[in-house]
């Protein structure tokens, strides 16, 4: 018996027992008309029982039981994935039905050509198990939602347990990508590490749901900020909002990782909108308040988040944000104050250290270096992007350059936003922050340039 027997078929499973149900199975009414149904069911069983399940693939099957020609090609013809498809429905028809007393189960797994088989007594601890996905799963969006590093690492848990215990249930793949993204951009892990983690979840959704919506937002945001490379980003974008048009998620993250980087602002407010007519999306009201910032629209974002500094249990990112705008419209005072009373994370430390040393309060920019410093010191991760936002405020373009170009090195993401970022507005007459901007942005500078627009 090869390797994959072993690991696919339990011991108590014999061949003889398999191919008795295989039999039954197309006795039955529900697949006596379909001949291509049969063949497939018969085909696949008889390759797994001899240890050539590595083979089947589409290819393979579309030669091998639907007679197509050897210049068949999968990409552009998509019948055997729609054959597999109907395959799994009858198989559920068949058991709650005509099979319900069978004494083992053959299942077809999503994303998979290969058969899998139980016996009866075994289905209830299946169940079990995708009840338990189900309740990490549920347990771990909630966490999610807080977006605190502490929450997230704790949503991240669940999801873990609920890919454990369900490992072909594409949403508990998404959940965990979703955390890792938002780990990544929000600066609580290294963005190096941690994007090739979304893209290899947001590939295993996709494996098992080739028409998962999210699957394909998230790897916009990879593409996005982290390769930067943006007409791949728009076309997972565009596919996400094809696959799900009711959903504002898709056109959320369009906005905010494909058009906002690219600077196009209006057009970033414009999708924003659509998205909050739509499905309700979590950090869509931390989008559009991130939107009206970086387009000069401070007094929108005080309006927005007024009485946010009268409230503890306001989100850090709208603190951040109000933070910001109440320093561009020269209320550098209360910019300090609502920093310094809420600056547990070093995004916020980061811009109060810009707003002192932008306004001469060097001592307190010196000071909120020196706590970033004290905590990578000791082993967290902090941005070089966030201390290069700090030595931009003290007037040190020099060393902030050099922190930007390590941020380059490391792909951290909000490098995508670096043009368009109102806290490095005194380096970008700087040769090495043009060269930086231009490597960032290649790709939409040359689709500029083929449309005959100036690049930025």
């Amino acid at each position: 018996m090869s390797r994959y027997e072993k690991a696919v078929i339990p011991e108590e499973l014999t061949p003889d027992a398999i191919q008795t149900e295989v039999e039954r199975i197309l006795a039955s009414e529900k697949f006596a008309r379909s001949k291509r149904l049969r063949s497939l069911l018969r085909f696949t069983v008889a390759q797994t029982l001899q240890g050539n399940a590595d083979m089947l693939k589409e290819y393979v099957i579309g030669t091998e039981v639907l007679k197509k020609p050897d210049s068949y090609d999968p990409r552009s013809d998509s019948l055997v994935r729609v054959l597999a498809s109907r395959l799994r429905v009858k198989l559920k028809e068949y058991y709650s039905d005509g099979g319900s007393e069978d004494p083992l189960v053959i299942e077809f797994p999503k994303g998979k050509y290969v058969p899998r088989f139980q016996r009866r007594e075994q289905l209830q601890t299946e169940v079990e198990k995708k009840l338990r996905a189900r309740n990490a799963y549920s347990q771990g969006r909630f966490a999610a939602t807080k977006l605190s590093e502490p929450s997230l690492a704790e949503a991240a848990a669940h999801f873990e347990e609920a890919i454990d215990a369900d490992p072909e249930w594409p949403q508990a793949h998404i959940g965990l990508a979703y955390v890792y993204a938002f780990q990544a951009l929000l600066n609580y892990r290294r963005p190096r590490e941690t994007w090739p983690l979304v893209r290899a979840q947001a590939d295993a959704a996709l494996q098992l749901d080739e028409m998962s919506a999210d699957a394909h937002t998230l790897l916009g945001l990879v593409c996005a900020l982290f390769e930067w490379r943006w007409r791949d980003a728009e076309s997972h974008f565009n596919k996400g909002i094809e696959r799900d048009n009711y959903s504002g998620s898709g056109r959320l993250w369009r906005a905010f990782a494909g058009l906002m980087p690219t600077g196009k602002l209006s057009g970033a407010e414009e999708e924003l909108v659509k998205a909050r007519e739509l499905a309700p999306a979590a950090f869509l009201d931390e989008a559009h308040l991130l939107a009206l910032y970086l387009s000069g629209q401070h007094d929108s974002v005080l309006r927005l988040t007024e009485g946010s500094s009268d409230s503890a249990s306001m989100p850090a990112w709208r603190q951040w944000l109000r933070g910001c705008a109440l320093a561009a419209t020269g209320r550098t005072a209360q910019a300090v104050e609502l920093l310094s009373a809420h600056n547990g994370d070093a995004h916020m430390i980061a811009t109060l250290g810009h707003i002192c040393g932008a306004s001469g309060e060097h001592d307190k920019a010196h000071e909120a270096l020196a706590r970033l410093r004290e905590r990578r010191d000791r082993g967290l991760w902090i941005a070089n992007y966030d201390l290069a936002v700090v030595q931009a405020g003290l007037g040190n373009r020099n060393e902030a350059l050099a922190l930007l170009q390590e941020a380059l090195r490391e792909r951290e993401p909000w490098m995508a936003f670096l043009t368009i970022d109102p806290r490095l507005s005194s380096l970008r007459t700087m040769p090495k922050f043009t060269g930086m901007a231009r490597r960032i942005l290649l790709t939409e500078i040359e689709a500029a340039h083929s449309h005959g627009v100036a690049a930025v």
